[in-house]
């Protein structure tokens, strides 16, 4: 069996996982919550404001700051939000895992069999 093919069937077993199933049903409700987008989009607006901002030689205001800073306090008051975020981390914590077993085998080394 070829890299491509196996890396096709660790691709198929990924999008099988629970994970990846909590993931994307959290992202599904999230995007339905009216409530959510507004507050996700005006924190990606304040902060490409920001980041154009530095580009530009300006820093970062202050107010600016603790504008985002409020935006990431709603976000994480935000049920919705927090339950994407919540499944992200875990989505992030088997593709994690997913590269250590690769770089370790890369380098070959013997990894512990975890359930």
């Amino acid at each position: 069996m070829s890299i491509r093919e196996k890396a096709e069937e660790l691709g198929e077993v990924i999008v099988e996982s629970s994970e990846y199933d909590d993931l994307k049903a959290a992202e599904e409700e999230m995007q339905a919550d009216e409530a959510a987008q507004e507050i996700l989009q005006e924190f990606q607006s304040k902060q490409k404001t920001a980041q154009m901002a530095q580009m530009n030689g300006q820093g970062v205001t202050e107010d600016m700051q603790q504008e985002i800073q409020g935006l990431q306090a709603k976000m994480q008051q935000n049920e919705k939000i927090k339950g994407y975020m919540e499944a992200q981390q875990e989505f992030n914590g088997v593709m994690e895992q997913v590269n250590e077993v690769i770089s370790n085998a890369i380098q070959g080394q013997q990894q512990p069999q975890q359930g």
